[in-house]
This record gives C-alpha cells, sequence and structure tokens, in this order.
C-alpha cells in the first residue's frame, strides 16, 4: 500500500505563492554569484501524460548548474546537488528541499509528509494558513 496522497483543488497557486519569498531570494543569490558561472535552480519539473492528461511533477531541493555559453547559444550543464565551489558562498536555505508535488492542471497532489512540510513553512513566514487548514482537516494529524 502507497502513501495517502491528497488533492488539493487549485493548490498549485498556494504552492507557487507560499515559495515566492524564498524565489525571491534564491535569485538574488543567483545574481551575487552570476560571475562563477554557476547557478542554483530550486525547482526540477518533469512531464508525463497519462491518458491524455499531463501530471507535472514537482521536485524542491538544489540543484546546480554550470552555465557554457557559446555565442547566442547557452548551455545548461547539471553538476549535482551539492555546492560545486566550496569557495562560493552558500546559498539560502531552502525550506522546501526534499517536498514532491504532482500538478494536475491548477490542482496538486501531495503526500501527508508534504502537506505537513507546507503547513510548517507557512507558520514560520506568518502567511496565509491555507495548507494548514488542509493539514487540519485531514483525519489522522
Amino acid at each position: 500500500m502507497g502513501k495517502l496522497r491528497i488533492l488539493i483543488k487549485g493548490g498549485l497557486q498556494a504552492l507557487l505563492d507560499l515559495y515566492t519569498p524564498y524565489k525571491v531570494e534564491l535569485m538574488r543569490y543567483n545574481d551575487s554569484i552570476r560571475w562563477s558561472g554557476y547557478y542554483v535552480k530550486p525547482i526540477h519539473v518533469t512531464y508525463k501524460n497519462r491518458e491524455g492528461v499531463t501530471l507535472k511533477y514537482i521536485y524542491f531541493g538544489r540543484y546546480w548548474y554550470r552555465i557554457s555559453r557559446k555565442g547566442s547559444r547557452v548551455s545548461w550543464i547539471y553538476l549535482g546537488r551539492e555546492k560545486p565551489d566550496p569557495t562560493l558562498p552558500d546559498p539560502p536555505l531552502n525550506p522546501f528541499e526534499g517536498l514532491t508535488a504532482t500538478a494536475i492542471g491548477e490542482d496538486l497532489e501531495l503526500d501527508l509528509d508534504s502537506l505537513r512540510l507546507l503547513s510548517s513553512i507557512e507558520k514560520a513566514l506568518g502567511t496565509s494558513n491555507f495548507f494548514t487548514k488542509i493539514l487540519e482537516g485531514v483525519s489522522g494529524t
């Protein structure tokens, strides 16, 4: 038997809204290390088409890339999850690290651990309690 998964109607936008402050912080960090040729990408997205429905799998973490430019062409070379150069400043902590979600249109499917994580982020940021209310409504928590 798999993990309990919860479908949240309209949840994708709520997730993106909660993520925005961290995204802005990371954009500043990437600007500050632009000289190095490295870039931290905080989200990895893959798509799968199942029975005519497009599923968008969203993985949060720290994914390091080296940016290579040849003329007008830009290449992103994946380097892994560890900081590639110890002389670089540490990136901001990612409170979303480890979160996985599936977007189906504007709806969001989460496992219970991910829902708990989003609720704790809401509480820490003092923002809306969209995910917290859903967590409270799920039995057994």
